[in-house]
């Protein structure tokens, strides 16, 4: 969990250097069921707003939507240590 937080705040940092706004809507999905969805504001603490984890762990690869405060949207993919942006 602790390296999917890292991944998670790069593609966030990415998200913003592609000029998205906060909020954001964070939905992290993979192959064997686990689940996380987040709103992320900030200066403050992300809001889980549902979660389900399979196993207690995300395995690859993993897919994230971001949604932002405009609506704009990101796929980014997590595959083992590699990251894409879509």
């Amino acid at each position: 969990m602790e390296e999917l937080q890292e991944h998670l705040a790069q593609a966030l940092s990415q998200c913003i250097n592609n000029g998205m706004k906060l909020p954001f809507i964070v939905c992290a999905i993979s192959p064997n069921g686990s689940v996380l969805v987040t709103r992320v504001n900030e200066g403050r603490e992300p809001d889980a707003l549902a979660q389900h984890f399979e196993n207690d762990t995300f395995t690859p690869p993993i897919n994230i939507m971001v949604v932002d405060h405009n609506g704009e949207a990101a796929r980014v993919v997590i595959s083992g240590r590699s990251i894409s942006y879509q």
